[in-house]
């Protein structure tokens, strides 16, 4: 066995391959003995050491941990689908019946329009409607301009200004 193929089945069973190299691996130790072996022994180092605890690590770790590698959702969904051939086919005809379906319940619609009266009326309506939100945020800008601005806001601030400026001035008075 080559340090290639050795190095691909570490990674594999340490979590750090992608998706399609993780489904090659697997495959291959599915026909290959020693590549079972392998796999599973270092399956079984991968698990003790992912089951290590952050707070054993001594300082900061070094290494990122498994667990805080993000994996693609299309890779899950990939592995789903492939690795689980009843779930692919539960898939696949649930699509069938699908087409099938909507392709025998497909009845047109009869769709005659809108009279003009119709559009002028809705035109109308949707006019008022604006003319109600215009209000609103204009009654809102108000308040929120002149009321909690220049109450809430700028007067404390000048408040809070004109105590220093008088604390400057003793200060001033006092060094002299």
């Amino acid at each position: 066995m080559n340090e290639k193929l050795k190095d691909r089945i570490i990674s594999v069973a340490y979590g750090d391959a992608s998706f399609l190299e993780k489904y090659r691996i697997k495959r291959l130790a599915s026909k290959d003995k020693a590549v079972k072996n392998i796999l599973d022994e270092y399956n079984k180092i991968a698990k003790a050491v992912h089951s290590i605890s952050k707070e054993e690590f001594s300082g900061k770790p070094k290494i990122k941990m498994i667990s805080d590698l993000h994996k693609s959702i299309l890779e899950e969904i990939y592995l789903i689908i492939i690795g689980k051939p009843a779930i692919s086919f539960l898939a696949g005809v649930l699509l069938v019946f699908a087409i099938s379906f909507s392709l025998l319940n497909n009845k047109k619609l009869n769709y005659e329009g809108y009279t003009i009266a119709e559009v002028q009326q809705a035109n109308i309506e949707a006019k008022q409607a604006f003319q109600i939100v215009n209000s609103i945020f204009s009654k809102t800008e108000n308040k929120i301009k002149y009321d909690i601005l220049t109450e809430e806001v700028s007067k404390p601030i000048k408040e809070g200004m004109s105590t220093v400026n008088k604390l400057f001035k003793k200060e001033k008075e006092n060094e002299i």
